[in-house]
């Protein structure tokens, strides 16, 4: 049996159980959350409540952006997920936020934290635990940050240190 058959075999077998289980290594079996498509080794879902987990390292991917983390859990179906463990966020067009204080600049953007939590709903992503964002020439460590996707607001809290 060709690999693809098992995948398919192997997806159809996990429906019927509920939820999805992982595909055979060097096939990454990945679906899309809000806009992000993501990408693991394995991945558990129960599709009656839109529950998931991801116990491994995983990838995050839209057009400009990328997340890694080294694991997450949340509901697809409420569009919610927390990513946990060496948490790292790149945003390469910058409109995630504009933090870098110049109005109509958008430049590439990085956050590090222990844990973040997205809210596909309402754009939003909090970010804590180490957290370590730059964006041009800036630079800012905080406990917590939390990002507006829609306005493009970052508000940190606790131990903010900002280097211009």
């Amino acid at each position: 049996m060709n690999r693809r058959i098992a995948t398919m075999v192997l997806v159809a077998t996990a429906l019927t159980a509920g939820r999805v289980l992982a595909a055979p290594a060097g096939n990454a079996p990945g679906f899309t959350f809000t806009d992000w498509h993501l990408e693991t080794a394995e991945f558990q879902m129960n599709w009656q409540s839109g529950a998931f987990t991801v116990p491994m390292h995983l990838t995050l991917t839209r057009p400009g952006s990328n997340i890694q983390a080294d694991r997450a859990s949340g509901n697809q179906k409420s569009k919610q997920a927390t990513l946990t463990g060496h948490v790292v966020l790149h945003d390469d067009n910058g409109v995630l936020t504009n933090f870098g204080g110049q109005s109509g600049s958008h430049a590439p953007a990085t956050l590090t934290c222990d844990n973040l939590t997205i809210d596909g709903t309402n754009k939003t992503y909090v970010a804590t635990g180490n957290v370590h964002f730059t964006q041009g020439a800036s630079e800012v460590h905080s406990d917590r940050a939390v990002m507006n996707g829609m306005t493009h607001d970052i508000h940190l809290y606790g131990n903010v240190q900002l280097t211009q």
